[in-house]
């Protein structure tokens, strides 16, 4: 006997499950003129942070800064502590950063960095901060373009243009360390837009990328 079977396959409903919880961007920034230093030796002095529950590109985004008074290391501990009480908000999820979600300063920045701190300066924030970030798959945004796209460059400020996000003159930051102390004195506060258009835009980056490479194969049948 003939039938007629109607299923509803609902990609984005897969794509949250792929997720296993909320999508975090995080950009770490500590008081250097490079904006990725290779050696770990200056205090991290503003985080940012966002996250979203969904994959949708229209799903609403929610930011934070941590962010030092002073490029101290009693500051750092604070902005650690506060950004610490931040991820133990979520049970897991997706932690994505653009050259930084990944295990080892060999391979990139933002996490390496941040837990080098934690060990060598902040060690009674080290375990805690370890095992807050192993709750969370990890997508590198930067490394997804360098293996699976062909483009000319994977640099951040390239790639957020190839995805059609834009950022605002004031958000470009050449030298971090110049922008924390212009805050400081001056309440200047380029480098908190520089921070925010970071994480944002990764945000909104590693969304595309993760719907494109999720398989559709756990068909309702």
């Amino acid at each position: 006997m003939s039938q007629c079977l109607q299923v509803e396959i609902d990609p984005l409903k897969i794509t949250d499950q792929y997720l296993n919880g909320v999508l975090l961007a995080v950009d770490v920034i500590p008081f250097s003129r490079e904006e990725c230093p290779s050696e770990p030796d200056q205090p991290v002095c503003l985080i940012a942070a966002a996250h979203t529950s969904g994959l949708s590109s229209i799903s609403r985004v929610y930011a934070k800064l941590f962010v030092a008074a002073t490029a101290s290391e009693l500051e750092e501990r604070q902005v650690m502590k506060s950004f610490l009480s931040y991820l133990d908000m979520f049970d897991g999820g997706t932690l994505a950063a653009h050259y930084g979600a990944v295990e080892t300063a060999e391979e990139g920045f933002d996490l390496p960095y941040l837990l080098l701190r934690a060990r060598d300066v902040q060690p009674e924030l080290y375990p805690h901060l370890k095992h807050a970030l192993k709750k969370f798959r990890k997508h590198d945004t930067c490394l997804y373009v360098k293996n699976n796209m062909n483009l000319p460059s994977a640099d951040l400020d390239y790639v957020e243009g190839y995805y059609g996000l834009l950022r605002r003159p004031e958000a470009v930051v050449d030298d971090p360390r110049a922008g924390l102390a212009a805050y400081w004195r001056d309440d200047e506060r380029s480098i908190l837009k520089f921070g925010l258009a970071n994480v944002y835009n990764t945000l909104r980056i590693a969304q595309a990328q993760i719907k494109k490479s999720v398989c559709y194969t756990d068909f309702p049948l």
